[in-house]
């Protein structure tokens, strides 16, 4: 048999939710590295980096909607009021919000 069929295959642990979020906090909130959050949780380096991978690109594919469908247009905003609000996030929570109003 080839050297590559006799090795066993590696056991798989899993990790349960609260330690993917205490992970994701000491990362993303503690600014620990990745490595450093998993020695100190016990978990296995390449499993707490696959979780913190998955954690991005699931905040990458939010959506975010629109008010409107049409194409941005150039008006005079002589009499129009607009307002828009500004959520700043990090690691998926809430950082700041704020409202700005234009006359």
């Amino acid at each position: 048999m080839p050297k590559q069929q006799q090795q066993k295959k590696r056991a798989y642990a899993k990790v349960s939710f609260t330690c993917k979020e205490a992970l994701r906090s000491l990362v993303f909130q503690e600014g620990l590295k990745i490595k450093q959050a998993a020695q100190k949780l016990q978990i296995n380096y390449a499993s707490a980096k696959t979780i913190i991978l998955q954690f991005r690109q699931q905040q990458m594919r939010k959506c975010f909607k629109y008010l409107s469908k049409k194409p941005c247009l150039i008006k005079q905003a002589s009499q129009i009021k607009y307002q828009f609000k500004i959520i700043s996030q990090t690691g998926g929570e809430k950082v700041n919000e704020k409202v700005y109003d234009l006359n």
